[in-house]
């Protein structure tokens, strides 16, 4: 039986954020946590969203948010929480910080610590924090999606939090709030919401609305993200990378592959999400073109149709070529990843959820290969 999943609510356009007060008034949220990253704070964007409200005073700011969210965040955002008598959570930033609010909605409601709940999401029940997503990047799509990876502390591989019951009540995507953000992480968080977007459509899932709503965000990306990288006050570049990262949280509800598992074994260091996916992906992409069978050949093309190759175009080299343009690189050895271990890389890779839905499941051997390519150069066995 095909199940079609739901998302939650959105308030999306321009000014949106002005909505907040009332959306948190209607859910009996008197005293929220916004938690965010000390970046927004030194930029005004956690004071433009407080001052939206008519009573600041009943707002408690955390910004101890990391940029690769962990266990010890949550639990310092937990004791704020807890100690100011919040009764609801708002996220303010990227991925990391939206993901920190999945967790934190649990932290704050059940009894054991958050790692129990890591370890077996099982546990976790409908007894959870309200919480509301702003995001203020277009690319994790984290703002609507029902699982977030956490890593027990900084360097170490990802935990992950995935339930029904983790999946934000409702998103306020404004436009607005991303014109600030710098134009490296507006092509990187932009080539993110792309390789959602293309892995949910090649998944093994049948899901067509959701496949039409990730062929549309692909096609959003390909036409506004130079736009949007070159100039960030081009408000209307702005809109429809929003627009497109939210298709690609979409897009997510129809499982990843091998891409995002690579960029959840490569997530062991501090490099951006962002960056590692789209520089993952050339690798993935000629392993699909290598090793194609009728469904996944025939995915392939309605890829290049719409992102307007030729047919049997190379969709990994129109990837780089992508990234070139954009200042990003397609190699993870260039963005810094240190030495590592290539079985223990593809150890790791076997064991990772995203394989679930992968049109073609590498196999161990495969993944070697694959690594190898994406890393761009020779390293230890």
């Amino acid at each position: 039986m095909t199940i079609l999943p739901s998302f939650p609510s959105v308030h999306f356009d321009f000014g949106a954020i002005q909505a907040l007060p009332g959306i948190l008034s209607e859910r009996g949220v008197k005293r929220p946590l916004v938690i965010t990253d000390t970046g927004l704070v030194e930029h005004g964007i956690a004071d433009n969203l407080v001052s939206a409200f008519a009573s600041p005073g009943d707002v408690t700011i955390f910004d101890g948010i990391p940029p690769n969210p962990t266990i010890g965040g949550i639990e310092a955002a937990a004791e704020v929480y807890k100690a100011a008598g919040c009764d609801g959570i708002v996220a303010l930033g990227g991925g990391s910080v939206m993901d920190s609010g999945k967790a934190l909605r649990v932290a704050v409601t059940h009894p054991e610590p958050i790692v129990e709940y890591l370890k077996d999401p099982g546990k976790i029940t409908a007894n959870v924090a309200p919480y509301i997503t702003v995001p203020t990047t277009s690319g994790t799509g984290a703002e609507i999606t029902f699982g977030g990876g956490i890593h027990p502390e900084p360097g170490a591989h990802q935990l992950g939090i995935r339930s029904p019951h983790v999946k934000p009540d409702l998103a306020i995507c404004d436009p607005d709030l991303t014109v600030t953000l710098p134009p490296k992480l507006t092509a990187a968080t932009g080539m993110d919401a792309f390789g959602h977007c293309v892995e949910g459509y090649l998944s093994n899932n049948i899901n067509p609305p959701t496949e039409a709503t990730a062929l549309d965000g692909i096609t959003r990306v390909l036409a506004y993200i130079d736009r949007a990288t070159a100039d960030g006050n081009d408000r209307e570049a702005r809109w429809h990378m929003m627009m497109a990262a939210l298709q690609g949280g979409m897009a997510i509800y129809m499982g990843l592959g091998p891409i995002h598992t690579l960029g959840h074994i490569f997530a062991d260091c501090d490099l951006h999400h962002g960056a590692l996916i789209t520089a993952s992906a050339p690798a993935v992409m000629r392993f699909y073109a290598d090793n194609p069978d009728d469904g996944l050949s025939e995915r392939l093309a309605r890829l290049r149709d719409v992102m307007n190759l030729p047919a049997r175009a190379d969709i990994a080299q129109t990837i780089i070529d992508i990234n070139t343009r954009l200042g990003l690189s397609s190699s993870i050895r260039e963005l810094g990843y240190p030495d590592r271990n290539l079985d223990d890389l593809a150890d790791a890779a076997m064991k990772v959820h995203f394989n679930a839905t992968a049109p073609r499941k590498p196999t161990r051997d495969d993944y070697e290969i694959i690594i190898t390519d994406a890393l761009g150069q020779a390293f230890s066995t």
